[in-house]
């Protein structure tokens, strides 16, 4: 199995907002390979860039720099052309929000990105914040029942900022509406997954506040309600000018709970779940008590035990683990959580409100960019991976007497297609076993015999076989049992070897293709350790439908 390199990162917008990812890269198992910013004696003074490279020119540094990735942390009227850049020369892009700052580039960034062979994610830590991924996970669970409702407010007042930072003063304090979003309407979109907003009408509360040299900002209190495509309704307020408190809030309500934030949203200041009270009333200390608990069982392990770099990073380890998953994805452990379909979901109202605003509140639709490429169909199969617990073995159950497992045998060519065709596995021939062999592992080939007969009667492949997804997975494949001999826990036996053998082998990616309509298959995937992936538009819903059956949705 090929050797996984460090990957070597460049950051443009170093000596401002991308310093924040530098400190984090090498926990993620990356490498600051070079960094740009206009500003060359603050990539000179900061002691964590002396072993990078560094450039003042950024098409300079994609050019000469080796690099795998890009992390965009300049101002937001710079991102989407950036970001362009870099997909177009193949490298990951993580950016910093908004995606874009007009529908035109915003266009123009889907097409680059869905035409790249690399990854591009939105680096929305917000999304990150402890709250709001347990909120996520509760939601998942079903402990707010169906969700309808949602409020999200960005108050920050960042006029002290334009002196050191003057783009502000256009992209976010001169354009009347919402010029900001991602932060509110990351979190909340996260709660309603596979949902949008598909239309909106945006209002100000007029201008009451003076840039430097007594001009007006933009009316102060913008205020965003939305639709989305399945009925649900959001209320968004951000001010970035006013004279107040700082305060980033979230409200939820579903069907069986309600939860609102505390000011820096990222904690239970109110919540409610009828699974933890019949009575309608805010939870007491007690019953919060409760909640600890929750966060115990259904939050990732990063956030149960998140280390002490995460900590030690801004935005109370978003900055952190928002690296940590775009890492993941260019390394292809996983797909992009936050996506261009998703970073578009969070920046396209954004760009609406101001059109809205100007039209005195109308009511406007909100492109989906999904439609801007052709609506992309479904991958044909569903996919799973392997748990990080199970990936610490994989127990092989008993073999039942009469059979025997054992490895492959060329005299068992014949045998072996007549159990691929009465497993339903059609096309099975000398042209298909040619082009599969290749990829098993020494000692990967497992079937099992029934001794009696001497039938070939269950099998299972480990192999290696990368993909875009996958590019340093192992997957198991082509798991079959003869229906005669059903019951007997055969399926079970050859999974659990060929899995453990993947093990053996080293692979910390391991995982397989399967079809909705294989419920046994599933069922014994999904009892060894194997969770769905929903690596593509509409797969969590049929995993949904496929779950469902197992009493598990």
């Amino acid at each position: 199995m090929p050797v996984l390199q460090k990957i070597n990162v460049g950051i443009v917008g170093a000596a401002g907002r991308g310093a924040s990812f530098s400190a984090a890269l090498e926990a993620n198992g990356a490498r600051l390979g070079a960094v740009c910013d206009l500003n060359r004696e603050k990539l000179d003074e900061n002691p964590a860039f002396a072993a990078a490279e560094k450039y003042t020119d950024y098409e300079e540094m994609l050019e000469k720099a080796a690099l795998d990735a890009v992390i965009i942390g300049t101002p937001q009227h710079l991102h989407a052309a950036q970001a362009g850049l870099a997909l177009e020369r193949g490298l990951h892009v993580l950016s910093e929000v908004p995606a874009a700052v007009s529908i035109e580039e915003a266009r123009r960034l889907v097409g680059a990105a869905c035409a790249a062979k690399s990854i591009y994610m939105l680096a929305e830590n917000y999304n990150y914040f402890k709250g709001n991924i347990l909120v996520r996970e509760l939601v998942r669970r079903g402990l707010f029942g169906e969700v309808y409702y949602a409020e999200g407010e960005y108050l920050h007042n960042v006029r002290g900022y334009i002196p050191r930072t003057p783009w502000r003063r256009k992209w976010q304090m001169g354009i009347d509406g919402n010029t900001y979003p991602t932060h509110e309407l990351g979190p909340i979109l996260s709660w309603m997954p596979g949902d949008r907003v598909a239309r909106l009408a945006c209002e100000g509360s007029g201008r009451h506040y003076f840039d430097g040299g007594g001009q007006p900002l933009h009316q102060d209190t913008s205020l965003m309600l939305c639709k989305t495509d399945r009925g649900a309704l959001i209320k968004i307020c951000l001010d970035l000018v006013s004279e107040r408190p700082e305060s980033v809030r979230y409200q939820l309500q579903g069907t069986d709970g309600v939860y609102e934030s505390e000011p820096w949203g990222n904690g239970f200041d109110r919540i409610w779940l009828r699974s933890l009270s019949q009575k309608v009333r805010w939870l007491d200390a007690a019953a919060l008590a409760q909640i600890d608990s929750l966060a115990e069982q259904y939050l990732p392990e990063w956030w149960r035990h998140p280390s002490e770099a995460a900590l030690k990073l801004g935005h109370d380890g978003g900055d952190f683990f928002v690296l940590m998953d775009f890492l993941a994805a260019a390394r292809g452990e996983q797909p992009s959580p936050l996506d261009i379909h998703a970073a578009m979901d969070m920046t396209l109202p954004g760009l609406v409100s101001q059109q809205s605003i100007l039209q005195n509140g109308a009511w406007l639709d909100v492109p989906d960019s999904r439609t801007w490429v052709g609506q992309p169909q479904p991958m044909g199969q569903l996919q799973m991976v392997l748990s990080e617990e199970a990936l610490q073995g994989c127990d092989l159950p008993p073999v039942p007497a009469g059979y025997r497992l054992r490895q492959y045998r060329a005299e068992d060519e014949a045998g072996y297609y007549a159990l691929m065709a009465r497993a339903g596995f059609e096309g099975w021939g000398t042209e298909r076993m040619h082009k599969v062999l290749p990829t098993v592992l020494p000692g990967g080939f497992f079937v099992v015999e029934h001794l009696s007969s001497g039938q070939i009667v269950a099998s299972a492949l480990a192999q290696h076989v990368p993909t875009g997804l996958h590019p340093y997975g192992g997957q198991l494949g082509w798991v079959a049992t003869d229906p005669d001999h059903r019951g007997r826990k055969l399926g079970t036996i050859v999974t659990a070897a060929a899995t453990r053998r993947l093990i053996e082998a080293g692979y910390r990616r391991i995982y397989l293709l399967t079809d909705d309509f294989r419920l046994p298959a599933i069922r014994i995937y999904l009892a060894l350790g194997y969770a769905p992936l929903y690596h593509a538009p509409g797969m969590q819903e049929r995993w949904h439908v496929v779950l469902q059956q197992f009493g598990q949705a």
